[in-house]
């Protein structure tokens, strides 16, 4: 009992985000605002009360000026907030809609107006930044919105994360080599025309990925639905950030708000839906296996957030992503796999003696497929050998009905340890035979 009672501990910690900002984090996913306070003539303004309000939860963070009318945020959690500036004397400040993202610093200068603390000069919303003034970090942010609005579209995979890393600037994706299961990862990916596999990625603040990937992420990417923002940090790294050429891909999750929120969705993919493939779809219908090939992708899950009740300042947020993956094939490969006649030896079916490709030196005709035999290597007299070099031309003899025997010494032990483990064919044919047999795929991801 005891021991079930502190997993349970351990599993609520783990999926309960505490939004008390004096528990710092890594920088990458976290915000600063910073700024001068000053009366009307430009003279600093100490001691002035400054808040900042998150306008999604209500948490609020104070902070004063020092004799020079600076001051400076901790590291913020990344939401929308509002700025109130007070000083006895003065009129009170006010200024809405900064939304701050992962490694930013957010400059908010304000000059006072001498008057009561209850007049205020009030600005509903912030303008927003475009150029980067306070570092010289060079990077670029796809916030929620994108991952709310934009569709994942993958292969034979769950919806990654990194599949909207086509659109940040300088990102060249992998290309195309047949495999739907990596479509859409950042598998093989380059930053900038640097080295393949050269980024790393950095997951509320904390590196993660695995090592024999380089660190990437397509074998673990966080859910989709669960993405606040993703920052690629490209070039003129801060010291937080660590050990790689590439640049660092940082994602930030959703935190819970004052209110309960969520959503329950369910993404369904089945081939009956399918347009026909243009190349492969008459190959299919000929064959008896319909115009398009067998798959049935189910990404299902729920988000949900919100507050603790009793507790304050204290939040929760919750995600469940599934995929339930039913294919005969990963769509991208068709394979061609040896017939019952070729695992004994027998390639007969390829040999086309009504095809003649040449002769030999020995006069000999060569066929179409035909199959021959390297220990046979010898060199023949030719018309241009040389009186010095008679014998100068090589030939070889071809296996009898291009039929190679289990006992040629040249057989490999290995191919016959190999040749049970092939799959079956999907359909009796010498090419293009083999969709991968039946394959289920069953994943969780939380």
């Amino acid at each position: 009992m005891k021991r079930w009672f502190l997993s349970a501990v351990v599993l609520l910690l783990t999926f309960v985000c505490f939004d008390n900002q004096h528990a710092f984090a890594q920088f990458a996913d976290r915000a600063t605002i910073t700024g001068v306070v000053t009366d009307a003539s430009g003279a600093a303004i100490p001691d002035a009360r400054v808040t900042i309000t998150d306008e999604q939860t209500g948490v609020k963070t104070i902070v004063g000026t020092n004799s020079a009318g600076n001051y400076s945020t901790p590291p913020l959690i990344l939401g929308t907030y509002r700025v109130d500036i007070e000083k006895q004397g003065f009129k009170v400040f006010s200024r809405t809609g900064y939304s701050l993202t992962g490694g930013q610093t957010v400059r908010v200068d304000a000059a006072l107006g001498v008057g009561s603390t209850t007049e205020s000069v009030q600005v509903e919303a912030a303008t927003t930044e475009f150029v980067n003034t306070e570092t010289a970090t060079v990077q670029h942010t796809i916030g929620e919105s994108y991952y709310h609005d934009l569709p994942a579209v993958m292969g034979a995979d769950i919806r990654l994360a990194e599949s909207l890393l086509q659109l940040q600037p300088g990102y060249v994706p992998m290309q195309p080599n047949g495999d739907a299961v990596f479509r859409g990862s950042q598998f093989t990916s380059r930053m900038n025309g640097g080295q393949t596999l050269a980024t790393e990625n950095w997951f509320d603040g904390a590196a993660f990925g695995y090592a024999e990937g380089h660190q990437q992420t397509q074998e673990s990417s966080i859910p989709y639905p669960s993405v606040r923002e993703m920052t690629v940090v490209q070039n003129t790294f801060s010291a937080e950030y660590g050990h790689t050429s590439g640049g660092f891909i940082t994602y930030t999750t959703k935190s819970g708000t004052n209110k309960l929120h969520g959503n329950l969705y369910d993404f369904y993919t089945n081939n009956k839906l399918d347009a026909s493939n243009y190349f492969l779809g008459p190959v299919l219908q000929k064959n008896g296996l319909g115009k398009t090939l067998p798959l049935g992708q189910n990404n299902w899950g729920f988000a949900l957030g919100g507050p603790i009740p009793k507790l304050k300042q204290t939040f929760w947020f919750f995600n469940l992503d599934g995929l339930d993956y039913h294919s005969t094939v990963n769509t991208g490969f068709v394979n061609t796999l040896p017939t019952d006649a070729q695992r004994s030896g027998d390639f007969s079916e390829f040999l086309d003696t009504s095809t003649i490709l040449g002769q030999d030196a020995l006069g000999r005709n060569i066929y179409q497929g035909e199959i021959f035999n390297p220990a046979t290597t010898r060199l023949v007299s030719g018309p241009s050998c040389l009186s010095s070099k008679p014998n100068c031309l090589p030939v070889r003899d071809g296996y009898p009905g291009n039929i190679i025997p289990s006992t040629d010494p040249l057989w490999s032990p290995l191919a016959t340890a190999v040749i049970p483990n092939i799959p079956a064919l999907d359909r009796q044919t010498p090419r293009v035979n083999g969709f991968g047999g039946t394959l289920a795929v069953r994943c969780r991801r939380f």
